[in-house]
């Protein structure tokens, strides 16, 4: 009666187990960048959605009105879009467009360059994002611009921001 696997049944249990790892690794190669790219698609889609959200209670307000985090009519140009999404100067790029902004705000960064803000999340960030994947996903080279004008949001491929 034996106790214990021979030497020769553990070697073929060890090369198993490896192969079985050499076939599934490269599955999960990617994951962490498919993450900030649908993390950062629907942060932008969320984004896009309250600007227009802001846009329509403009067009139908009669009076004053708040939106976001207090803001008022002061914060929003002729056309009823506000003049900006938060404040970029306190790495708090989208405080003032969307009411729990904390988490969102921490792995975004923002400039204003003219009189559009440029935007990067994880995927579109140049030290941490992710490598070229194609037109409409963002990867480190784009970025998103918001213009106050029209009020868009919008991906802009390879930003040299």
């Amino acid at each position: 009666m034996r106790k214990a696997f021979s030497l020769i049944e553990l070697i073929f249990i060890i090369v198993i187990i490896g192969i079985l790892a050499m076939v599934a690794l490269p599955k999960f190669r990617g994951v962490t960048a498919n993450s900030k790219v649908s993390a950062e698609l629907a942060t932008a889609s969320t984004i896009q959605s309250a600007i227009e959200d802001v846009h329509s209670d403009w067009i139908v307000s009669e009076s004053d009105f708040s939106w976001g985090n207090g803001k008022t009519l002061v914060n929003l140009n002729d056309k009823g879009y506000p003049k900006q999404l938060g404040e970029c100067s306190d790495n708090k790029p989208f405080n003032w467009i969307l009411k729990n902004s904390v988490t969102v705000d921490s792995r975004w960064e923002c400039k204003k360059q003219d009189s559009l803000y440029i935007y990067r999340g994880p995927a579109s960030k140049s030290d941490s994002g992710v490598n070229d994947n194609g037109e409409g996903k963002p990867d480190s080279d784009d970025c998103w611009v918001y213009d106050p004008e029209n009020g868009t949001f919008e991906l802009k491929e390879g930003c040299n921001i």
